[in-house]
């Protein structure tokens, strides 16, 4: 048989090696997790794909954090963010129909839009809700925590 020479992975060797080493690594472990909650890689528990958008939305804005902050990166881990943060936004619009921030805002404006009044409050009058109602509708006492 013949010995077949296949190149040698380099170990890193210096402390800057290292970090480096373990900085792609953690910027490849995000983008196989959103690609994972994009449905393109089947969940290894289950073996079905899954489509989480909302936390690829924490993982978009995870590698946008890092890459405001990449003054201190090397120019190779500074180009493999943006381009990594780059693919992910693209993958992200085509599964969703929008980028993130425009389904961060459309999700704020929803959260932020008023309550509308119900008949029996006038619209100046604050609505007061009474915690012995959940009590007599569903047979259980509601308890709510405060701290002082």
């Amino acid at each position: 048989m013949d010995n077949v020479n296949l190149p040698q992975e380099q170990m890193p060797e210096t402390a800057d090696e290292v970090a480096a080493a373990i900085f792609s690594e953690c910027i490849y472990t995000q983008i196989r997790t959103a690609a994972m909650l994009l449905g393109k890689v089947k969940a290894p528990a289950t073996g079905e794909a899954v489509t989480d958008l909302p936390r690829v939305q924490l993982v978009i804005q995870q590698l946008e954090m890092l890459d405001k902050n990449a003054a201190k990166l090397s120019i190779n881990e500074q180009q493999m963010l943006k381009q990594s943060l780059q693919q992910l936004r693209m993958e992200y619009v085509t599964h969703a129909g929008q980028t993130p921030e425009e389904a961060e805002a459309a999700e704020e404006s929803s959260e932020d839009a008023p309550a509308e009044p119900t008949a029996e409050a006038a619209p100046s009058e604050p609505v007061v809700e009474e915690d012995d109602d959940d009590e007599e509708e569903t047979g259980r006492k509601r308890f709510v925590k405060k701290y002082d």
